[in-house]
Order: C-alpha cells, then sequence, then structure tokens
C-alpha cells in the first residue's frame, strides 16, 4: 500500500463525488432494505413474538415507503435542474437518468407500486397474513430485479463512449454473465438492509410518541433492528472484500502460472491494489459501526441511546463514502462512478 494511495482518499477530487454518491444512494438503499427487513422480521419470529414482529414490520414499510418518496423527490428536482441548463450534472449521473428511463427504471417503478400496496396492506391490516407475506415477497423479488438491472446497465454503459443505447431485452442474458454484477448485487441486498436497520432506529424514535405501542415494544424493537443491522453489516463488509479480491487478483494470468506462484501473484496483486486504503478505511469503520450497535442489542432500554444511534448512522454513511471511493478505484477510475 503506497502512501499516494492513503493520501488520494481525502483529495477533495475524490471525496466530495464519493459523498455525493453516496448521499444519492443512502435513501435509495434505505427505502429498498426496508422492505427486506420488514418481511424478515414477519417471518423471522412469526412464533416466538408475533404481536411485536408485526408492528415492527409495518412500522418499517412505512418508513421505507417514507424515505423513497423523500428520495424520488431529490431525484426528480436533481433531474429538473439539469434539464432546465441550472445544474448540469456528470456523466455517470447522465447514465444513471438514462437508465431511470429505460427498462430498470420501469422495473423500479413496478417495485415502488408493490412496495406501497404492501405497506397500505399493513396500515389497514396490523396483523400479519399471509397476503402480507406474498406481498412483501413479490416486492423484495422486484427489488431485487430492479438493482440488478440497474447494475448491469451501469456496468455496460461504463463501456460506451457516449450516450448509451436502449436496453436490448434480447442482450440482458449475456449481461447477466458478467460475475461482477453478481457480486457487487450481493452487497447491495445486504448494505441496504444494512442501512435500512440502522437507520430504522432513528425512524422508532420519531415515531415512539405518535405511535405508543409501549415501552417492551419499541425496547425489543430497536435490538431487532440492531441485530439485522449489524447482521447485515458483517456480511456485507465480508462481501466487500470478496468483491475486492475478485476484482482486484489477474485471475486471466494465474490460469497462465503453474500452481507454485498462484498466491504470491494473487497477494502481490492485492496489496499492490489502489483501493486497498479505500478498502481498509472501509473496513475500520465497518468495525466502528458494529461496536456502537452491541450496547444497543444488550441493553435493556435501547431507546434512551439515542446518541449512539445517530453516531451509527453516521459511520455507515462515512462507510458507504469510502465504499463508493473503493470501487472508483476498482474500476481504475474510468468514471463508472464519478
Amino acid at each position: 500500500m503506497r502512501m499516494e494511495d492513503i493520501s488520494a482518499l481525502i483529495t477533495p477530487d475524490v471525496l466530495l463525488p464519493a459523498l455525493g454518491l453516496a448521499a444519492l444512494l443512502l435513501p435509495g438503499l434505505i427505502a429498498v432494505g426496508a422492505v427486506f427487513v420488514a418481511v424478515l422480521t414477519a417471518v423471522t419470529y412469526r412464533k416466538s413474538s408475533r404481536v411485536f414482529a408485526d408492528k415492527l414490520a409495518k412500522q418499517m414499510s412505512e418508513f421505507g415507503m417514507l424515505v423513497l418518496g423523500v428520495w424520488l423527490l431529490l431525484v426528480s428536482a436533481r433531474w429538473g435542474l439539469w434539464i432546465s441548463e441550472i445544474w448540469p450534472v456528470s456523466g455517470p449521473l447522465r447514465r444513471f437518468y438514462h437508465l431511470f428511463f429505460d427498462i430498470p427504471g420501469h422495473v423500479s417503478m413496478l417495485a415502488v407500486l408493490t412496495s406501497i400496496i404492501t405497506a397500505r396492506a399493513w396500515r389497514r391490516h396490523k396483523k400479519g397474513s399471509a397476503v402480507h407475506f406474498m406481498l412483501g415477497g413479490i416486492s423484495c423479488l422486484t427489488w431485487m430485479v430492479a438493482l440488478m438491472l440497474f447494475i448491469t446497465g451501469w456496468l455496460e454503459s461504463g463501456r460506451v463512449e457516449g450516450m448509451a443505447q436502449k436496453m436490448d431485452p434480447v442482450t440482458l442474458p449475456l449481461l447477466l454473465m458478467n460475475p461482477t454484477a453478481w457480486l457487487i448485487w450481493a452487497q447491495g441486498l445486504f448494505l441496504a438492509m444494512t442501512l435500512a436497520g440502522g437507520a430504522g432506529l432513528l425512524f422508532l424514535v420519531a415515531r415512539r410518541n405518535k405511535e405508543d405501542y409501549g415501552r417492551d415494544y419499541y425496547a425489543w424493537a430497536a435490538r431487532t433492528c440492531s441485530g439485522r443491522a449489524l447482521s447485515s453489516g458483517v456480511v456485507q463488509a465480508l462481501w466487500g472484500v470478496t468483491t475486492f479480491i475478485a476484482l482486484s487478483v489477474p485471475w486471466a494470468d494465474l490460469a497462465l502460472q503453474g500452481p507454485s506462484s498462484w498466491l504470491a501473484t494473487a497477494l502481490a496483486a492485492v496489496s499492490g491494489s489502489s483501493a486497498l486504503a479505500a478498502l481498509l478505511a472501509f473496513l475500520v469503520l465497518s468495525l466502528l459501526a458494529w461496536l456502537s450497535l452491541i450496547p444497543l442489542i444488550r441493553s435493556q432500554n435501547p431507546m434512551r441511546l439515542k446518541g449512539l444511534m445517530l453516531a451509527h448512522v453516521v459511520i455507515v454513511f462515512l462507510s458507504l463514502t469510502v465504499l463508493a471511493v473503493t470501487f472508483h478505484s476498482l474500476f481504475d477510475g474510468r468514471g463508472l462512478l464519478f
């Protein structure tokens, strides 16, 4: 790891675009993750704590719709400023809007519709039923498809000079054969649940006076959201390491070498990667985020630890920013992210 790689993390040309990208991704990923957290909570605790689980699933689905509405408003406002020639956008953001009005955007709008229907079903019938699980499952599946389409479309558009062409459904099977897309997709799902679980803690604090379900419920809900954020956070961090190794090691060169030199070549590629410093910073921030959740999980009254909840969300946002820098370096600064 070189000193210039470390100093590159804090340069304005890298840090500011990464912060902007993280701010754009944060509400979108929270909205997606909230749907998964709601469904998993209702299913996991259906027998042991069904009453509490149903309430938390209802609140998380509503939280997801609230954040999604804010995110769509921000995206629309930014698009309006670009179209009005008030605030030009970068190349990567142009590709995002191109995909937003293409097949990925159409599928994401379908996912939004299914999420709204699921949230309304929880509001009308607060006890979990087969209908809730079916609607939630459809919503999760639709979001998974939309996320994959955005990722494959984004990677493909980075290879095309100028404005990318419309996505052809016939070529989608070929695009799905890209292992990089699947690596990013899997991490995106767990990252979304991590963000939703952590940010959901603040939503519980905000809703406590309006929806007074009792001290026992909110203590259970805070511990459950913290546990979901911790478990998903560990998985997505480990997956980030896996993605880093998969994209850093020259697998084609290894195929031409003998087995005895594979390890040395792989270690040299990993240690010499320009993204290693950013990855290590991401892991340190992830560790701090995990440590901030442990007191919440172990506390009998975690709702009193509001400062710790806020600190966790801030740390996770910073880790998302550094993760954006990591992927930017892994793609050799080809302008895929910023």
